[in-house]
């Protein structure tokens, strides 16, 4: 669902601080929102601190958001905690493999297309 972005009520949260934003933003400029935020039935944010801020800065009217019906301030506490701890990172390897398919698909054209979909082949059934 998509909930204007100033009817977001920030409340009592554990983080404060967004913190540097300029990635985030960057991000959400040229993806988008890729996670919604999330929040109550009463529009009280409990996970998304760092996108909503961004949103803001962004200029955005309103930001896809999840609506989750919370008990009580200790489940409110214990998600938003989930949200920024519950991950995690890419290994070296992964991101060796990030920075080789970035590579692979940043060339174009026919014949990279029949280059890539074969290379893409090769990686499923060898588990590359």
């Amino acid at each position: 669902m998509r909930v204007r972005v100033v009817d977001i009520k920030i409340g009592n949260r554990v983080r404060r601080d967004a913190g540097d934003l300029s990635e985030l933003v960057e991000s959400m400029r040229r993806l988008g929102l890729l996670q919604p935020v999330v929040i109550d039935a009463d529009n009280r944010l409990i996970a998304g601190f760092r996108r909503l801020q961004a949103a803001r800065e962004l200029g955005w009217e309103s930001i896809e958001a999840r609506l989750v019906d919370v008990q009580d301030q200790k489940e409110r506490i214990l998600m938003e905690v989930d949200e920024n701890v519950v991950r995690r990172e890419f290994s070296p390897d992964e991101m060796d493999r990030v920075d080789r398919l970035l590579h692979r698909y940043s060339r174009s054209g026919i014949f990279w297309r029949l280059v890539n979909w074969f290379l893409d082949l090769l990686d499923r059934i060898f588990g590359r």
